[in-house]
């Protein structure tokens, strides 16, 4: 549920592709909940939680080495602690969403997450679970950038970022929370110094943790109590303008990211799978 300063995004059920080519050509183009959107996808029946992921496991290989993004929990790829990894796929799941692996540290363990990775390219056979729509076909240039998968813990964060393509991410399994911004929110976001960062803002923690737990929040003890205030000010200022808004998506579900919006996304409430699709 929304805090209340921050607006729900409209939600359409039943979005065809000539309803987003429609859509794409309004000014300003404004996020979407799309529920239900893949609901024909065969990935919403096979990749389950209760069997431990074991489609996935079958598809991409217990002992293929993949790169993880591995941080402090509730924080996102801007944060010193966090760093890149490799690791085998089947021993990632085992460890860091399904615990079945006994920690030798009574230190609280990092986040691990698979963030944006390009195994949909070099693991074809998955396709076959979550084959291309084609409403990824309706931009300007009928172009289909690029389509990557998301595999995380609850707790899973990506900081506010923007990129230059029309974005469509659906959920597969668990949920996540976005926060959807339009492009003119660039002053209240902190933005990163670094250039190649440049489009990532420095806000450390999830919406959720600023503007309802505060200081109180287990995530953001360390965080001095004059960061979080600036925060929660400047998000406050951010959600001001119009169209910034909050999409929940569960299993099935999608949210449509406009080219050039500032978006942040959240893993709640358990383990999370999703896929997106970047194009033109």
């Amino acid at each position: 549920m929304a805090h209340p300063l921050v607006r729900q995004a409209k939600s359409l059920a039943s979005f065809t592709p000539a309803n987003l080519q429609s859509h794409l050509v309004n000014r300003p183009v404004l996020p979407l909940h799309l529920p239900s959107l893949t609901s024909a996808w065969p990935a919403l029946t096979s990749w389950q939680l209760a069997d431990g992921l074991q489609r996935l496991r079958d598809k991409i290989g217990e002992d293929r080495v993949t790169e993880i993004e591995l941080g402090k929990k509730g924080r996102g790829y801007l944060d010193k602690e966090w760093q890149r990894i490799h690791m085998p796929f089947g021993l990632f799941l085992d460890a860091f969403l399904f615990n079945l692996i006994p920690s030798s540290s009574s230190a609280e363990l990092p986040t691990a997450y698979l963030a944006q990775s390009d195994l949909l390219d070099s693991t074809p056979q998955l396709l076959d679970d979550v084959p291309a729509l084609t409403h990824f076909y309706q931009g300007k240039e009928k172009s289909l950038y690029r389509r990557t998968i998301w595999v995380g813990p609850n707790g899973s964060f990506t900081p506010f970022h923007k990129d230059p393509y029309v974005g469509i991410y659906s959920q597969i399994v668990g949920r996540k929370t976005f926060h959807l911004l339009p492009p003119d929110a660039s002053p209240y976001l902190d933005l990163s110094p670094i250039p190649r960062h440049a489009n990532t803002s420095q806000i450390p923690v999830p919406v959720s943790r600023i503007i309802s737990g505060g200081s109180t929040n287990e995530d953001v003890r360390d965080l001095p109590q004059e960061t979080i205030q600036k925060c929660k000010e400047q998000l406050e200022k951010a959600f001001s303008i119009p169209g910034a808004c909050q999409v929940d998506v569960a299993a099935g579900d999608s949210v449509l990211i406009p080219e050039g919006w500032w978006h942040a996304a959240e893993g709640v409430d358990g383990p999370g799978v999703g896929v997106n699709a970047w194009f033109r």
